[in-house]
Parts: C-alpha cells; structure tokens; sequence
C-alpha cells in the first residue's frame, strides 16, 4: 500500500491508476478509481473530485478515453426525473500498443548480444509501458533467456558511440583476440582507435561499422568492446552519409534455382524488388537486389538446387568458397584429424 499522499496528487495518482489499470480493453468507473485510490493511496475522494481531476489530465495533454451512459435521476428543482449522461468506462490510450510491445520483447529474447540480466531488466521497462494485464499475456512470449555473454558495458557502449556520432568524434576501446596455448584459447586485448558512423544488428548480434587511421572500413561486435571512450579529437568521417543511404552494399544478383524455393526468396529478399521468371525445365531466374554477404548466405545453404549467375565476381566467390570446403573433406585431407 501506498503511504498516505496530499490532496495536490489526486491527479497524478489518479494517471498512474490509469496507467496500471486500464488499457482500450480494460476501463475503469469512477466508482472503481475511488476505490483504488482509497484501497492504494489511503485517500478518500469523492466523484466530482475525480471527474474534474480526470478532465484536468485532458486538457494537459493526456489520452485519456471514456464512454458516457445515460440514467435516470430525481431533479430536486422540478421534482421528476430526469436523463442525465454519466461519464465512466475510463482508459488511458496508450502510445504504442500491444503487439508492438511484443515485437520488440522478442527482439530482446533474440539478440545475443544482451547479457541476459540486461534483458530482463530491458523487458520490465517495455512492460511497463503498458497496463498490468500485458505482463499476464505476455507471459506465452517469454522464453528461455540464452546469451552467453554477462557483460554489463553494452548500453554504456552504445551510448558513447551514438554520443561519438552526433558530434563526429573518435572512440577508443579495448576489443578481445585470441591465441592457441598450452591449455587452449588464451584471450588478449588490443586498443582501437576507430571513428564511428552506423551500428546494426545481424542475425542477433550487435556490430559497429567505423573507419580506421587509414579510411580502411571496420566492424567490431559491440558487446566483446570494453572501457570504450570518446575522444577529443574529430573524427576523420566524409560525408554524412551511412552505409545504408549510400546503398554501396546493394547488387543486382541473379539466380538459378528451383521452383520450390520461390517462397524463401520472398522471405530472404522481399517481394517489392524481386523479379522472378519461370524457365521451360521447371526452374526459375530470379534477379533480387541484395548485399553481397545475403546473397552468398543464401546460395550456400541452397547448394543443391541454387546457383548465382550474376554478378561473376559473387559466383567466383561462392564457388571457391564451395571448392575450399569440398577439399576439407576429400580423402587426402583425412589425415589432418588424429
């Protein structure tokens, strides 16, 4: 229970009530949020109290939603009775809604890169943002948390880097290689001094995209980065252009495949930029425009019935790619296993 609160928090409990308590399918009479307030706050407030409290959070801004109900009451001037329209059934209109919060509680389950108390405590806050009868449904979202990372430097990361990039500044940071000893992986660490320009996500993972002391283009996974700094020098950024607006990484990529694979090209590539053609012996031709790393991923796990024809630099690559792999398993390479 709430300890007992002045007069001048009527409003705000009164918010925070609508906050916990209601969403567009759960609303709240004014009989109800009297009795929350006297049952939580220790306050007892009457009706026209809270109506007026309610219209004031309107009039400030909040989205506030109710329903009006005609009755019946006795007019003490006239001695009849007369229609009389109730307000009641209030909620407050959230701003971002339901299913939005479980799509981005997923994205949480999913990336690596969050040590798994990060997450629950990210996950908390995005429950949060909605009434107490989302943390019952979304218990069907949850599942087993699986990061094998336990830093606590990620968020403080990020928020260096983004700070770097707003105001084109170099970082500085510790980053892990690893060597073979004696007793296995030994793991030792270098100091990087790059400048920052874009972070994504791939495949649950977090990477920062920044250029070396030489313009070389580099890509470091955020959450191995440690002690990360932001310096005092500018950074040697050209252009304010990111990876994705220059659109360097996009290609026409053209593949032969199977028809059956039709769907997993609209899953891999979408459908708004893919050109699909059926050929006489049952296959397709499909042209997507991809990045190089999608369009290799793609064709090496459909090896059995996907081939790129174009650009021939890409089928080059896959094919060497292919060939290295198949000599791994030729009989002259038995002997590397004992």
């Amino acid at each position: 229970m709430y300890t007992k609160q002045s007069k001048k928090m009527i409003a705000l409990d009164i918010l925070d009530i609508l906050r916990r308590y209601t969403d567009e399918n759960h609303s709240l009479s004014q009989k109800e949020i009297e009795e929350l307030l006297r049952n939580e706050y220790d306050m007892v407030v009457d009706r026209k109290s809270i109506k007026r409290n309610i219209m004031d959070l309107i009039d400030m801004g909040m989205d506030i939603q109710w329903s009006e109900k005609t009755r019946l009451v006795y007019c003490r001037d006239t001695g009849e009775m007369e229609e009389q329209a109730v307000c009641s059934g209030f909620y407050l209109q959230r701003e971002i809604m339901d299913c939005e919060l479980h799509f981005l509680i997923d994205s949480v389950l999913d990336a690596e890169c969050i040590p798994d108390n990060q997450k629950d405590e990210l996950i908390r806050k995005l429950e949060g943002l909605s009434s107490k009868y989302f943390r019952k449904r979304s218990g069907s979202v949850k599942r087993e948390m699986s990061s094998r990372f336990t830093g606590s430097q990620l968020f403080y990361t990020l928020d260096v880097i983004n700070e770097s990039i707003a105001r084109n500044r170099k970082v500085s940071f510790r980053y892990p290689f690893y060597r073979v000893g004696g007793e296995g992986l030994e793991e030792e660490f270098a100091e990087h001094t790059v400048t920052p320009y874009e972070t994504e996500i791939r495949d649950g993972r977090y990477f920062l995209f920044c250029r070396g002391e030489g313009e070389e283009e580099l890509m470091y996974r955020i959450d191995l980065i440690s002690n990360m700094r932001m310096a005092e020098t500018s950074g040697n950024r050209y252009g304010k252009k990111t990876r994705r607006e220059n659109g360097a990484r996009e290609m026409s990529v053209k593949f032969l495949s199977s028809e059956d694979r039709v769907s997993e090209f609209v899953e891999c590539f979408g459908s708004r930029d893919l050109r699909v053609n059926r050929m006489r012996n049952g296959n397709i031709l499909v042209s997507a425009r991809t990045d190089a790393r999608r369009a290799v991923e793609f064709a090496m796990n459909h090896t059995m019935d996907t081939t790129i024809l174009e650009p021939e630099s890409l089928r080059n690559h896959v094919f060497r790619m292919l060939q290295s792999g198949l000599e791994g398993y030729s009989e002259s390479s038995g002997g590397l296993v004992s």
